[in-house]
C-alpha cells in the first residue's frame, strides 16, 4: 500500500508538472508492469514532430530543348507526389522518361528538402513563398544540363 501511494503521488506531481509548461505538446505514458511481486513503473515523455502541410503533388512544365521552343517535344514535365510514407519524382521529357523514390531530410514550414533514396548528395529543395512552390535540384541540373528554379503547381 505504501508503494501505491508513492507512485500515486508521483503522478500527480507530473500531472502538475506538465500542466506549468507552456509547451501543450508533451503527453506523458504511465505504464505499468508486475514482474511477480516487484512493481515497476515506467514515466515517458513523448513530444510529437510537428506536421507541415506538404503532402500532395507537384508539377511544372518546362522548356527542355531551348532551340525547340514551337516544338511540343522540346517541352518535359517535372512530378514530384509526397504522400505519408513516400515521396516520388518523375521527369518525362522527349531525352528522358523515369521516376525515382525520394526522402525528406528536412522541413520546415516554407521548405522541404527532398534527396534521392541511394544518392543523399542529390538534392531537391522546394520553397514556399505565399501561395507558389519554387523547386531547385542539382540532380535536374546534372541531368538537364543547365541551372533553373522551377515554379511547381501543387494539386
Amino acid at each position: 500500500m505504501f508503494k501505491f501511494n508513492i507512485v500515486l503521488g508521483i503522478l500527480i506531481f507530473l500531472i502538475i508538472a506538465c500542466k506549468e509548461e507552456k509547451e501543450a505538446s508533451k503527453e506523458v505514458v504511465i505504464s505499468e508492469k508486475s514482474d511477480s511481486l516487484n512493481l515497476k513503473t515506467i514515466v515517458k515523455t513523448e513530444i510529437p514532430r510537428k506536421t507541415f502541410s506538404w503532402l500532395g503533388n507537384y508539377s511544372c512544365n518546362f522548356l527542355r530543348m531551348k532551340e525547340e521552343s514551337a516544338d511540343p517535344r522540346g517541352w518535359g514535365m517535372i512530378r514530384i507526389k509526397i504522400k505519408k510514407d513516400s515521396v516520388k519524382f518523375g521527369l518525362d521529357t522527349y531525352i528522358e522518361n523515369f521516376g525515382k523514390d525520394l526522402t525528406v531530410v528536412n522541413q520546415s514550414e516554407d521548405k522541404i528538402i527532398l534527396a534521392l533514396k541511394n544518392k543523399k548528395d542529390s538534392t531537391f529543395i522546394i520553397t514556399k513563398n505565399k501561395h507558389k512552390y519554387f523547386l531547385k535540384s542539382n540532380f535536374i541540373n546534372q541531368t538537364v544540363g543547365e541551372t533553373e528554379i522551377y515554379e511547381l503547381k501543387k494539386e
